[in-house]
């Protein structure tokens, strides 16, 4: 049975607190609904979409206020997003609480059907059902496969690729867990397999993962465009390969019997951008060279390729620093007079009986189990 001590137990919550902060430092009070379509981190509503019947994808606020019982999947930056959070994409959620909310007054039923417009210039790719890359498989932070994001994203919609995937096999193909230390036999320390999780961690921890064979080193480039959008613009990357010496990697896969009786098509390859690539976009540009000309309308449209793509913020929130007591606290001013002094009687009510049963564990330096801790909350009546 897991135990602590009282002072530990208050420790770790704290520390809690302060990963949490750290994860999310911003205020979540305003959603993004009326910036209209921006850059912008973005989550999927799992729950939404499978009572809507379709994709709904809502900004940090939302997801921290309005949707934080839902199943959500964090995708990361998303171009020319508008929060779908109370509009009529999410028709059977209700309104957004945020945008229904003016100062201290609501000024709409939460139930009430959602009456803003979603944005027409939203798009939607598979990772607004939880899944990512060519495999569509679910993220799992457990891979040993590193993912990278197509900082293109017209033709794959800004979607995350594994190493493996780009190379044209899937995760797992390869083993690339070696033990750890050079010459050193850390195999009789190993438990046997159909141990308990806590021993195959053991397993893990005495493991590292090396590189992919094949592919480039990961100090050797900032970031990708993937094999998709490459195949939309063929001759526009392959120009941009030329200008910029990019490397590349072409994706070996082996041909579906169906994909065999069709035409042969180029092999597809994935581009490879080192840091100062968009000061050689912009220098394409000035020089303006004719045979590059097909490159250069390209850039023109797309253009953050070559321009400052900056990410959306929200404000940092300014009670980043306190910890729920005390948030708790500073917010009692906030309450009508009758609420606060409730909150205050039932606050000292738990604070008085927490002390009498953590003073025993203190005085004779006992630990407290976390049965004993969920026991001790579970019967505050």
């Amino acid at each position: 049975m897991d135990s602590i001590t009282a002072e530990e137990y208050l420790a770790n919550q704290l520390q809690l607190e302060k990963e949490a902060r750290h994860l999310m430092p911003y205020d979540p009070k305003v959603c993004t609904y009326s910036l209209g379509p921006i850059r912008q981190h973005i989550y999927a509503c799992l729950t939404c979409s499978r009572q809507n019947g379709h994709p709904v994808g809502v900004c940090y606020a939302c997801s921290i206020q309005c949707h934080t019982s839902h199943d959500l999947v964090e995708l990361f930056a998303k171009r020319s997003f508008t929060c779908d959070c109370g509009t009529k994409r999410t028709e059977k959620y209700g309104v957004c609480s945020l945008r229904t909310t003016i100062g201290k007054k609501t000024t709409i039923n939460k139930d009430q059907l959602p009456t803003d417009i979603p944005s027409s210039t939203n798009l939607y790719n598979h990772n607004y059902e939880g899944t990512f890359c060519a495999c569509r498989k679910r993220y799992d932070p457990t891979d040993d496969s590193n993912m990278f994001q197509c900082t293109f994203g017209d033709a794959c919609g800004e979607d995350w690729f594994h190493e493996e995937c780009i190379m044209g096999m899937r995760p797992g193909d390869v083993n690339r867990r070696q033990i750890k230390g050079e010459g050193e036999n850390k195999l009789e320390s190993l438990s046997e397999p159909g141990l308990d999780a806590q021993e195959d961690q053991k397993h893990r921890e005495l493991l590292e993962i090396q590189p992919l064979p094949g592919f480039p080193d990961l100090d050797d480039f900032d970031t990708i465009i993937c094999w998709k959008c490459v195949q939309k613009y063929r001759m526009e990357m392959e120009m941009l390969v030329k200008e910029l010496g990019c490397e590349t990697i072409t994706r070996k896969v082996k041909p579906e019997p169906e994909q065999a009786k069709r035409a042969r098509t180029e092999p597809s390859f994935t581009i490879f951008l080192k840091d100062n690539f968009k000061d050689q976009l912009q220098k394409i540009i000035t020089e303006n060279k004719p045979e590059n000309m097909p490159l250069i309308s390209l850039l023109k449209v797309h253009t953050y390729l070559y321009l400052e793509d900056s990410i959306y913020k929200p404000p940092e929130d300014e009670d980043d620093d306190s910890s729920i007591f005390e948030l708790g606290l500073r917010n009692l001013s906030k309450l009508p007079v009758e609420s606060a002094i409730s909150s205050v009687h039932a606050y000292e009510k738990v604070k008085s009986k927490l002390t009498e049963f953590l003073r025993p564990f203190a005085e004779q330096n006992k630990v407290v189990t976390e049965e004993e801790i969920r026991s001790f909350f579970n019967g505050i009546e």
